[in-house]
């Protein structure tokens, strides 16, 4: 069972922290909009990326970009923090995906996250820093890729209309492929299935819902879950907390605007 998970944002709401200590639960695939940094302070943990596992211990940093499907093995006893940097922040930057083992990079983590935890704004000079010297260590050429366009439509489409069942068979014909060439296709380019992406999208927008005051009952309704328990389970394998709890340690940042 995982000891505690807390998560921070800072006035702003362009970055967010996440403090894991103890065990902490496997989570299923899934990818970001924004840039995932962190650093495993005690204990291992193993991150799995399209290219394979990496094992990360002690003063590990890692890297997930925006974008690039990843998951999380169960780990025992130990503790790795994150902080999430939204798309505003980031410049049109591109980087590669995996561990960082640097101590400048450590330092510069560490006063960000020091910074949001306490929830106060992050200074632009400290976002900078951090990363610029993720960009040193880790920074890739361009990754935008060229996607033929029945599979960019098919994208769109599924990550809108969050409340709506996504079906398969009316996507794949709406896009001109089969559903299982759709399938297949998607997996292939995107590193997940629409209906995963359909997920994520959906927990985004009710994360937003939440905090702007939407139940969770009603943001559960809003975006498309069967009920409200069918959403907290969804809601708590990938944030790790209840729907209820990550309000109730998110807001206070954002409201009070320390």
């Amino acid at each position: 069972m995982v000891d505690r998970v807390c998560h921070r944002a800072d006035e702003s709401g362009e970055i967010s922290s996440v403090r894991v200590e103890g065990d902490s639960a496997a989570t299923p695939w899934h990818a970001h909009l924004s840039l995932v940094l962190g650093l495993v302070d005690r204990g291992h943990r193993t991150l799995h990326l399209p290219s394979g596992p990496v094992a990360l211990g002690p003063g590990d940093g890692f890297v997930i970009p925006p974008d690039t499907p990843h998951a999380w093995a169960a780990g025992t006893s130990g503790q790795h923090r994150v902080l999430v940097l939204g798309p505003r922040l980031l410049h049109d930057s591109f980087w590669a995906a995996g561990a960082i083992r640097d101590p400048a990079w450590t330092q510069a983590f560490d006063r960000a996250f020091a910074r949001v935890e306490t929830g106060g704004p992050l200074a632009r000079a400290e976002a900078d820093s951090l990363l610029g010297q993720t960009s040193r260590l880790a920074g890739a050429a361009d990754g935008r890729r060229l996607v033929p366009g029945p599979l960019r439509m098919a994208r769109r489409e599924a990550v809108e209309q969050v409340e709506a069942r996504l079906d398969l068979t009316e996507l794949a014909r709406r896009v001109g492929l089969s559903p299982f060439h759709l399938h297949r296709l998607y997996r292939r380019t995107w590193g997940l299935t629409p209906a995963e992406h359909r997920l994520e999208a959906r927990l985004r927008h009710a994360r937003t819902l939440i905090l702007q005051g939407t139940t969770i009952a009603d943001a559960a309704a809003a975006t498309g879950f069967a009920d409200q328990s069918h959403f907290s389970r969804a809601f708590r394998r990938l944030m790790g907390v209840p729907p209820g709890m990550w309000a109730r340690q998110i807001r206070p940042a954002r409201r009070l605007g320390r």
